[in-house]
């Protein structure tokens, strides 16, 4: 059946009721496992006027990567589901993907609707339509294939997700394509190569002498790729033999001999083109977006989208034929306000590459498929501007948003690449979601396989010393690049406490975090609230003195003249995220005052103290959010009121772990045992837990045992909230969001957003004294316009964390702190609303508004909920599911290899200095 994954079948109870209901409507909006190690990952897009067929296959030691790709001029909905022409797409299907070919005895087919789809496949009569089409075509194929068995997995990717794939299909092929002119003989460009090589030589050089050792260099082998090779293979070793050749005679390499030697290296330069890739333009018919990568070992998506594109001029109808003078500017104008409303940033450098309609917008400039500089991108752009026909009013829209968002964004040391067609040493490629998806899910697995790999201690030394920051006081000196805002910076310190600060909009948190190595776990020793705003409250009155205490109080710091430096990080979110982006006068005000704070905490607590000041998007804080759920709901004995757990999240459980050990009948101990281990169940615990489940001692678990446990062992209901948890869902004073999980481990999330908060009703004064019904019928119908318009899902099935303002209405309603099925939630919410004051304006659009958009978005059967804020464990320890949980989680878990590694050196070392000093003490 079409979304059920091959291995992952429902089994027990009520198994075929829920299939239906995931494979229908409730699995499309789940990222799919697609990539096969060895064998052919096939990959459909159903975009808007066309389906692409994209065959990826890679060898299973990442060596040899191939790939076939095709367009038809005919989309999916219209021209195959709606006519009910099977036949015709399934001989596409068979043709496309050469499927007669194909040994295997399982043929899976992965599609993603994109663009017009998306939006389709967002009902559930044309989601039901496509879901009993393909049914119907798997059977097509079945036949066509002598019995062979086929399946599909429909899903739809949303716009954001999309473009973080296309941020990930560029970083890729910039990787493997010469995109750098070094024999270049014009001044501009000559200056802009000895720019962006420069910045590769300043990120090398750690120690800021001046020089690279080979050990510098061999970062660029070592260092995270989105890429289908595995790390230190192939080209990796290549880079690492070329290195040990340049720095032979004398050691090290200053910048002149490095740069020579990107003339001699193709990998070399290839590699520095990766390290200085900073990340993607993009822009479309109703929206632009601005991806960026973090560097070093920390790689972090920031993700910005304004909903503006080149198509809004002809939908508003703000232009006519010809577009006058005056149109034109009040476009541009446009345009900036939205960029301003969006937060995007501005005074941005590094080597970013235009796609999508920036391409195009270059293309006609004459500026695409070579790096150019700023001022050539604003000049070719005013030029094609002055030179295009003034009827064209697509055009003139697409040139002026592309040139107003190079003008907003980019410093003027800024390079660019404006390119469509990437040629490789594999082939020819676009840059697509696709590709996207396929190189970040293969690099995810094989990450996964190199954990197993030994690493050198100067491997590890690398990596450890790559998340040392300087103190702020040096980086202002060396004028602090705004794009290092962006940068997220490493907290999980595994000895020693970490600090992360929430700078809110009206509220500065104070959050302390501890891993508890023994027993793979983390501890929130602290997390406090200071109700006075960062910039108004101290950083405008410069209190210095002031919230230096605060720090050293909340904290608890003391003076130390042994320890080593104190690492402080802080996340600037809300109103001061729009300060530190939009306002270039207090961003710089703000960096000057975090710079007097730091070298006075470094003064009055005798060791060097770094204050690390970051940017987190607000995609990143939601994803963040969610993986900080993520961790809370799989810890045992966390306070999560629950009388019986429904059947099909125990079913759910038991099919992965069924899958993950290949055993239709069973569940061995050793994997139960690993599973519960790696939610931070001690091994006592996990010992007593699972001989208490294995009610027959047969060193395994069937079905009717794993019931039974999940139904009184506190373990194993903790593991099946983790199987059965898809995302998280929150509501604030401007917006709401929700947030999507992957089946793929530390995968991208799907991420929709709606601005309708709670607030809207107050701030546009819908309502007056006393609330009517028709206010609150007119309220209703806001909410659900705006859900339709920004594509929320609807029919979604599994476990569900509501946060935020969410939670407050379920806690007026009683019904939070435990898992309540929808129906549940909306007779509680309706409850309420009935009881409420009419003059209680902020609880009324609140409920309303938490009401409908539960309603709107989940499964009526296969769907639950847990409304909560503060989470609890038996020892008394409380979490606050926060951003900065979620950083610290998603940095533990990442560490985890680099922490076993570098302490069993250090225990070889200890037993080794103990034997040589038990020789020495010899007679």
């Amino acid at each position: 059946r079409v979304s059920i994954r091959h291995g992952s079948a429902p089994i027990g109870p009520e198994s075929s009721k829920f299939g239906d209901a995931m494979e229908a409507r409730g699995n499309l909006h789940v990222l799919p496992s697609c990539v096969n190690i060895g064998a052919p990952t096939r990959l459909l897009d159903f975009g808007s006027g066309e389906t692409g067929f994209n065959t990826y296959t890679i060898d299973e030691k990442g060596e040899n990567f191939t790939f076939k790709g095709n367009k038809i001029k005919a989309p999916f909905f219209a021209a195959f589901v709606e006519t009910g022409n099977v036949e015709a797409f399934g001989q596409a299907v068979m043709e496309e993907f050469e499927l007669a070919k194909c040994t295997l005895p399982l043929v899976s087919i992965f599609a993603g609707a994109t663009g017009l789809h998306r939006e389709l496949m967002g009902h559930a009569g044309n989601a039901m339509k496509a879901h009993n089409f393909l049914v119907d075509v798997e059977e097509y194929l079945s036949s066509q294939l002598a019995g062979k068995q086929t399946k599909f997995w429909l899903f739809v990717p949303s716009g954001l997700l999309e473009a973080q794939f296309e941020l990930f299909a560029t970083e890729w092929l910039v990787g493997r394509s010469k995109l750098l002119n070094l024999a270049a003989t014009e001044a501009e460009d000559v200056t802009l190569t000895l720019s962006l090589i420069h910045e590769a030589f300043n990120q090398l050089d750690v120690t800021r002498n001046g020089t690279l050792s080979a050990e510098d260099l061999e970062m660029l082998a070592c260092a995270p790729e989105m890429s289908p090779s595995s790390p230190c293979t192939g080209k990796a070793q290549v880079i690492k033999n070329t290195v040990s050749d340049l720095v032979s005679v004398s050691g090290h390499m200053n910048f002149e001999q490095f740069q020579e030697s990107l003339r001699k290296s193709t990998h070399l330069q290839m590699a520095v083109q990766t390290m200085i890739f900073s990340g993607t333009l993009s822009a479309g018919g109703g929206s632009s977006q601005l991806s960026m990568m973090g560097s070093g070992h920390n790689m972090t998506l920031q993700l910005f989208s304004v909903p503006i594109g080149n198509k809004v001029p002809m939908v508003e109808g703000l232009f006519s034929k010809p577009v006058l003078q005056s149109e034109r500017q009040n476009w541009a104008l446009r345009v900036r306000s939205e960029l301003r409303q969006a937060n995007f940033p501005v005074a941005i450098r590094g080597l970013f590459v235009g796609i999508s309609a920036a391409y195009y917008a270059m293309h006609a400039a004459g500026a695409s498929e070579r790096v150019i500089s700023l001022k050539t991108a604003l000049t070719g752009l005013e030029k094609a501007l002055e030179d295009v026909d003034q009827d064209d009013q697509l055009k003139i829209a697409n040139l002026t948003l592309v040139y107003e968002l190079l003008k907003w964004c980019f410093d003027d040391s800024a390079g660019f690449v404006f390119k469509r067609q990437w040629k490789t040493r594999d082939g020819e490629f676009v840059s697509t979601w696709t590709l996207g998806l396929f190189t970040q899910q293969h690099a995810t697995k094989k990450a996964q396989e190199v954990k197993t790999r030994p690493r050198a201690k100067e491997e590890l030394w690398k990596s450890a010393s790559s998340r040392v920051v300087r103190p702020l006081s040096q980086e202002m000196q060396d004028s602090a690049r705004a794009e290092n805002l962006f940068e997220v910076p490493f907290a999980a310190w595994p000895l020693a406490d970490s600090h992360v600060l929430d700078l809110g909009s009206g509220e500065v948190g104070l959050y302390v975090y501890q891993s508890d190595l023994a027993k793979n776990m983390i501890v929130a020793k602290s997390d406090k609230k200071c109700c006075e705003p960062f910039y108004e409250g101290f950083v405008d009155k410069d209190r210095v003195d002031d919230f230096t205490s605060l720090l050293i109080e909340e904290f608890k710091l003391a003076p130390d003249r042994l320890k080593g430096r104190e690492i402080i990080c802080a996340g600037a979110t809300g109103l001061h995220r729009e300060m530190m982006l939009a306002d270039r006068v207090k961003r710089d005000k703000i960096l000057k005052f975090s710079t007097k704070v730091e070298q006075e905490l470094t003064r009055r607590l005798q060791r060097t103290t770094c204050f690390r000041l970051f940017v987190p998007s607000g995609e990143l804080e939601a994803q963040f959010e969610l993986r900080a759920v993520q961790w809370l709901i799989g810890v045992p004995g966390m306070d999560i009121r629950s009388s019986v757990l429904p059947c099909w999240m125990v079913n759910k459980a038991w099919n992965m772990m069924a899958a993950a050990a290949c055993l239709p009948s069973g569940i061995g101990v050793h994997i139960a045992k690993d599973q519960l281990r790696a939610l931070g169940v001690g091994e006592d615990e996990v010992m007593t837990a699972l001989k208490r489940a294995d009610s027959n001692g047969d060193e395994a678990l069937d079905y009717e045992e794993f019931v039974a446990a999940a139904a009184s062992e506190p373990t194993f209901q903790a593991l099946v909230r983790r199987c059965a948890f898809a995302g998280t869902i929150s509501a604030g004073g401007g917006s709401s969001q929700l947030t999507l999980t992957s089946c793929v481990r530390n995968s991208l999330p799907q991420l929709f957003s709606m601005p309708v908060g709670n607030r809207v009703p107050i701030v546009q004064r819908l309502f007056s004294e006393e609330v009517t019904w028709q206010q609150r019928s007119d309220w209703i119908e806001r909410i659900r316009s705006g859900l339709r318009a920004s594509q929320f899902p609807r029919g979604l099935s599994g476990f569900y964390v509501a946060i935020s303002a969410m939670y407050h209405a379920a806690k007026a309603s009683g019904i939070n702190d435990r898992l309540v099925t929808k129906s549940e939630a909306i007779a509680a919410f309706a409850s309420l609303l009935a009881k409420l004051d009419a003059k209680d304006h902020r609880s009324i659009a609140n409920v309303t508004l938490v009401k409908e958009i539960i309603t709107w978005v989940f499964d009526d059967e296969t769907s639950v909920l847990l409304f909560k804020r503060n989470w609890s464990t038996a020892g008394s320890t409380t979490y606050v599911a926060g951003w900065t949980l979620g950083m610290y989680c998603t940095q533990f878990e990442m560490d985890e290899d680099c922490r076993e590694r570098s302490a069993c050196i250090i225990q070889k070392h200890i037993r080794g200095t103990s034997v040589r000093n038990a020789m020495l003490r010899r007679p």
